[in-house]
């Protein structure tokens, strides 16, 4: 839709666009967009602003001129800005008897226009709109009209002030002109409120007042307390008018006064505020009985805003002997009853969210102040009386929660939507019962435990009653659990006591759900408690013993599997010395679990990972035997996947069978089966390459090693033999999905967790290590391939030095022009990085590698101005490195850096310059320092030649910035934060940003 822009095009296409749906219409749009960016659109509107036009062109001109004004102002010659005002405010006089809709775009242009022009261009804009806007100039039209319009363009600048598209100087001169008006406007507004009659007047001056309340500090207002008055009585007539617009309206600017950033420091103001905004509660009542759920919304809103901004005054206030009291008996009781309401708020009636929306606002609240009761503890005296308030109120709140948080007996017919937002909040009613627990301790922890113990012998005494009281069961066992995820010290003799009543009762809850037929959600939920006590659970054996059979049970019901399969990993991993005696069962469990077939693929996942934990408690030499009758089938499985060649169909069942042996072998570990034993994988590091490979003659520590070695080997290690028969299936695996990331991530898991788990070198599994990197470094190089490869190094060791280096020398040889060619960002990073440590910790190998390092090193300065985080980093390790080690390689790289450090160095200021983020500059701050340590005098050589060069890197960088930036990075040899400070200062010069308010608040970040 290629047109010229004008009036008439314009119209038309309006037109056209609001009669014609689908295809047309869009294009319609795009055009209308494209006129509106265009220079055309400040004259194309002027003739569409005509009430005999469309009020659809209108409303669209209108749109339009609105955007220009706010948006790009500066496309006007600033002699031409007076024309363009006396022109603006003409058109608003021209519909000032409306229509509405356009009328009020063209408001707020006009006050767009005073804030890009306030204190410039238009010195006194806001007293010449107020004699512009006088009913005696325009003689014929209602008074209230041109007053309501005049007192709704001065509410619109202030609000237009907070969206205005300018420079940052700009905008801070716009808003002090306009805050130098603040109390002045406000208080000519609060004077139309008083004395005007007009309805819809008053609402507009409310409004404006809403707008300049952000420009001024409102509580410094003298006039603010008798505003407050008036607030409260439009609030509470418009509840009985049922006008529900002027009572949003009124409880928003209150909230908005109770919310100033300033407020905090007016004590005295929110008290007094408090006590005018209570006696709301009535018209909250009323609402509550319209079951206005949006309007009681706003009500609760305006309370918790009080009590969240102001916290730790409330907190105070309800201190019986606070010095508030002096100045109004009545502030400790006003507090008190602003917790009430918030309590009644936590527990409106009906059921969160298809019932009530409210409950859930006051969590945030409950928090802040367990928080600044708790700040009270060095004050003894004031938190033993402060606590004596508010243990009755957590008290209730507790009990409140558990009541809400209860499962409805239609929740099966909700929707999705509804569901998630229950589920969310029930997560809330967690976190705060959480709080309650900081505040009351174990008091609170035994009442819940009381309460269950009720319910228990109600339902043990009539089972039939089980249907009414599940839901409280259920949601007393999710409390539990969420005090119980907070004991930091499970050993304390205050926590044996109450833990063992609540174990008493997980157990008793489970047995009789067994023998009520079963309800699944109290199964899971006295699951989950067990999944949440694992850290301690290991200390009461006998619970552990009479528990263990029913998460077994629940791995064979649908509906609690995946719970079951949590909390036997979470014991498995936290209790498996407790549990030894059970490991056949355990064992026969689970594999009666896999072979049923209605396990998840993570479900399984779990339960093989309970399998590797708990064989090794079998004798060893039936350890053997029990991994072949439980694996075999995934074995047959995985070679007959091996054979077949890549097909989404069959993706799934491979990573399935991947993910279960690359489980079993981070889990199953002969030589430990302590509770410490962590199922996260090990970081191989530098230090540990290094102390493997270097040639030390430390003989005190190659014994230790080698009798912790011999002492591994005199244990059974069942895991060798089992990943000997799985790794031969793995080549042709690596071969034809060599493609495919996700599937060779999962491939490589299993030798990687089986050298992190047998801590000692086996030449089967070095060997297929070793293959299948070549496979992949041969077919598709990936991170995790050189993961493996580092690792596989370290197992190696001295020892296998000569083995070491025919293995590097042959997937450097694979890689190295792959590597230029940076296809796989995450893959260059992690062969750079392996390069460099390899070259920092043992630079003998490398030498022995033969390995040549000039186009790594070549790629590497081309990577300096890769904007890719990940390579630049890694890219200037590896180059700080080489300098470093330059002159012990073979060949010595001195003279190739001789030669090439020039351009090295125009790489690096070029990339500091203005190629990469500033975010990343600091990062050069080692190489630099390389650079100064390793070549003193040719590094100041090549950086004067290269800073020498006139516009580079930025024409922003002046001889004087260079030179200064020269004098600092070449005095440095040792003080990275000097380094770093240069290279920000230098790289902001040129991006001709100095001085700058972003400059200087990002510095602080970076």
């Amino acid at each position: 839709m290629m047109m010229e822009f004008t009036s008439e095009n314009v119209e038309a296409a309006v037109i056209e666009f609001y009669k014609n749906p689908g295809k047309v219409n869009r294009e319609c749009h795009e055009w209308l967009k494209s006129c509106q960016s265009s220079r055309e659109a400040w004259q194309v509107v002027w003739p569409l602003l005509d009430p005999s036009k469309n009020p659809q062109v209108q409303f669209v001109s209108a749109n339009m001129i609105h955007h220009k004004v706010l948006r790009c102002i500066n496309e006007i010659p600033e002699p031409e800005l007076p024309a363009l005002k006396d022109r603006l405010i003409a058109t608003v006089a021209k519909y000032i008897a409306g229509p509405d809709v356009v009328l009020t775009r063209l408001g707020l242009t006009l006050g767009a226009f005073v804030t890009n022009t306030i204190g410039t261009s238009w010195v006194n804009p806001l007293e010449d709109i107020s004699t512009i806007f006088s009913p005696q100039n325009f003689p014929g039209v209602p008074e209230e009209n041109v007053f309501k319009l005049l007192v709704q363009i001065f509410g619109f600048v202030p609000e237009q002030a907070q969206s205005q598209w300018q420079h940052s100087t700009r905008k801070g001169q716009a808003y002090r002109e306009i805050q130098g008006k603040g109390q002045t406007m406000f208080s000519w507004l609060f004077n139309v409120v008083q004395t005007q009659q007009n309805h819809e007047v008053v609402v507009e001056a409310l409004k404006a007042m809403n707008s300049w309340m952000k420009m001024i500090c409102i509580c410094e207002w003298p006039d603010l307390s008798q505003f407050i008055d008036i607030l409260v009585v439009y609030c509470a007539s418009s509840v009985n008018t049922q006008n529900e617009r002027l009572t949003e309206l009124t409880l928003e600017i209150i909230s908005g006064i109770i919310g100033d950033p300033n407020a905090h420091q007016y004590p005295s103001v929110i008290l007094n505020i408090l006590e005018k905004i209570l006696p709301l509660e009535a018209a909250l009542d009323v609402v509550l009985q319209r079951e206005d759920a949006e309007l009681a919304s706003s009500f609760y809103g305006m309370y918790v805003a009080l009590a969240d901004c102001h916290s730790k005054l409330v907190v105070d206030v309800c201190d019986p002997e606070n010095t508030y009291n002096s100045s109004n008996p009545r502030n400790r009781e006003n507090c008190l009853t602003l917790i009430n309401i918030l309590l009644k708020c936590t527990g409106s009636p009906g059921i969160y969210p298809v019932d009530e929306l409210v409950s859930s606002i006051t969590i945030s609240v409950w928090y802040s102040f367990v928080e600044d009761i708790q700040n009270l503890q060095s004050e003894r005296l004031k938190y033993v009386r402060v606590m004596q308030v508010f243990e009755e109120v957590y008290k209730s709140l507790a009990k409140i929660l558990i009541r809400k948080a209860q499962y409805p007996p239609d929740i099966n017919e909700w929707n999705s939507e509804e569901k998630e937002q229950f589920r969310i909040y029930r997560q809330d009613v967690c976190d705060c019962v959480t709080y309650c627990f900081e505040l009351r301790g174990w008091t609170m922890l035994n009442e819940i435990v009381d309460w269950t113990e009720v319910d228990l012998q109600t339902a043990e005494s009539d089972p039939s009653k089980i249907n009414v009281l599940w839901p409280e069961l259920e949601s007393l066992m999710m409390a539990i659990r969420a005090v119980a995820e907070n004991i930091s010290d499970e050993t304390d003799p205050v926590v044996v006591e109450p833990m063992k009543r609540v174990f008493a009762v997980i157990e008793r809850v489970l047995k009789f759900n067994r023998g009520v037929g079963g309800n699944p959600k109290l199964f899971q939920a006295a699951i989950e408690c067990i999944s949440s006590c694992s850290g301690m659970i290991h200390l009461y054996d006998t619970v552990l013993k009479s528990i263990i059979g029913f998460i077994l049970e629940g791995l064979f019901q649908p509906e609690v599997m995946t719970s079951a399969a949590l909390a036997l990993k979470t014991l498995s991993r936290d209790c498996s010395r407790s549990l030894a005696p059970f490991t056949p069962e355990i064992l026969s469990f689970c594999k009666q679990a896999l072979e049923s077939g209605r396990m998840s693929p993570n479900d399984s996942i779990r339960i093989v990972f309970c399998i590797g934990r708990f064989l090794p408690f079998l004798p060893s030499d039936q350890i053997i035997t029990a991994v072949n009758e439980i694996f075999a089938p995934c074995l047959t499985q995985l070679q007959a996947l091996a054979a077949q060649d890549p097909q989404t169909e069959i993706k799934h069942s491979l990573l399935g069978i991947l993910n279960i042996f690359g489980t079993l072998c981070a889990s199953l570990d002969g030589t430990s089966s302590g509770d410490d034993d962590d199922d996260e994988d090990e970081e191989i590091s530098e230090d540990m390459l290094s102390s493997a490979s270097n040639n030390n003659n430390n003989s005190s520590h190659a014994t230790s090693q080698q009798r912790a070695a011999a002492q591994n080997q005199n244990r059974a290690q069942p895991l060798i033999p089992v990943v000997e028969q799985i790794l031969p299936a793995l080549v042709p695996v690596a071969e034809k999905w060599a493609k495919d990331e996700e599937v060779m991530e999962a491939l490589f898991s299993i030798p990687k967790h089986t050298l992190a788990t047998i801590h000692s070198s086996s030449p089967t599994v070095i060997h297929y290590s070793m293959q299948l990197v070549v496979i992949s470094f041969r077919l598709n190089p990936l991170m995790c391939a050189t993961c493996l490869a580092k690792q596989t190094m370290l197992m190696l060791g001295k020892e296998e030095m000569s083995t070491q280096c025919r293995f590097l020398a042959e997937i450097h040889q694979l890689v190295a022009d792959r590597v230029k060619e940076n296809r796989d960002t995450d893959f260059t990073e992690s062969y750079l990085q392996l390069i460099a440590q390899l070259v920092r910790s043992n630079v003998n190998m490398v030498n022995s590698a033969g390995i040549r390092l000039e186009s790594i090193i070549q790629f590497s300065t081309v990577a300096l101005t890769c904007m890719e985080s990940s390579v630049l980093k890694a890219a200037i390790f590896l180059l700080t490195i080489i300098l470093q080690k330059s002159s012990e390689l073979q060949p010595p790289l001195v003279d190739y850096f001789k030669a090439n450090g020039l351009a090295l160095v125009r790489q690096i200021i070029l990339a500091i310059g203005h190629v990469i983020p500033r975010s990343n500059c600091h990062n050069f701050s080692e190489l630099l320092l390389a650079l100064n340590k390793v070549f003193t005098s040719e590094w100041r050589i090549w950086l004067s030649e290269v800073l020498a060069v006139e516009n580079f890197p930025s024409v922003h960088a002046n001889s004087e910035s260079k030179q200064k930036f020269f004098m600092k990075v070449t005095k440095e040899r040792v003080n990275k934060r000097a380094i770093q400070d240069a290279i920000n200062e230098f790289t902001v010069i040129c991006r001709n940003m100095a001085g700058s308010e972003y400059a200087a608040a990002t510095s602080k970040r970076i």
